[in-house]
């Protein structure tokens, strides 16, 4: 018998509008369609779901913290598994629609004026006291999304990471930050959320 995916602990998936990014360094604009984003990167209870034997890493052991030290590979497997449970198309979000969902709906790069208020909005290296706090202890962006700066780097589907750590120096984070990894390489300060079409 089959088990129902209720059973499982799950991410909260949130509906992205759709709209037009603009990617920093000039490229052209891109229409993203409405899609679904989970509220925060998928955590260590959620991700010891699909996989048991997952050692949580020291620097964010509770349960709901989001699950680190992932490779893309372990990301694209959790969606796969997700998606077979829960018979819904569930991936990685593309780079264009993680940069979307990041901007919450503003033109700008971080969404805070004076940096000295960018610590109400993330998990940094000035903030984060060297370890990851709870990411909805900080305000959500404008689509209501938690931690999409700061907290921990993300895996899209192309394999690159987005957002910054809280490792990260503030002066370094923006929706357009990026870094690259081997895909079977575990980042120490990687996690991922995931994504599902509207349609």
């Amino acid at each position: 018998m089959r088990d129902l995916y209720t059973s499982y602990p799950r991410p909260i998936l949130w509906l992205v509008p759709g709209g037009t990014v603009r990617p920093a360094g000039g490229a052209a604009p891109v229409e993203v369609a409405p899609f679904y984003l989970s509220k925060t990167p998928v955590t260590n209870e959620q991700f010891e779901a699909f996989d048991p034997g997952f050692e949580r890493s020291p620097e964010a052991p509770a349960d709901r913290d989001p699950a680190i030290g992932l490779s893309w590979e372990d990301a694209a497997e959790y969606c796969a598994w997700w998606a077979e449970v829960t018979r819904k198309p569930i991936r990685l979000p593309a780079g264009a629609e993680w940069e979307h969902a990041c901007r919450g709906g503003e033109e700008r790069a971080v969404p805070w004026d004076d940096p000295a208020a960018a610590g109400e909005h993330l998990w940094d290296r000035e903030s984060s006291g060297g370890r990851l706090g709870p990411l909805e202890a900080k305000q959500a962006n404008g689509f209501g999304l938690y931690g999409m700066l700061g907290g921990v780097w993300e895996w899209t589907a192309e394999g690159a990471l987005r957002g910054g750590s809280w490792r990260t120096p503030r002066a370094e984070i923006a929706a357009g930050a990026r870094r690259e990894a081997p895909r079977d390489d575990p980042v120490a300060d990687a996690g991922f959320r995931i994504a599902k079409s509207l349609r």
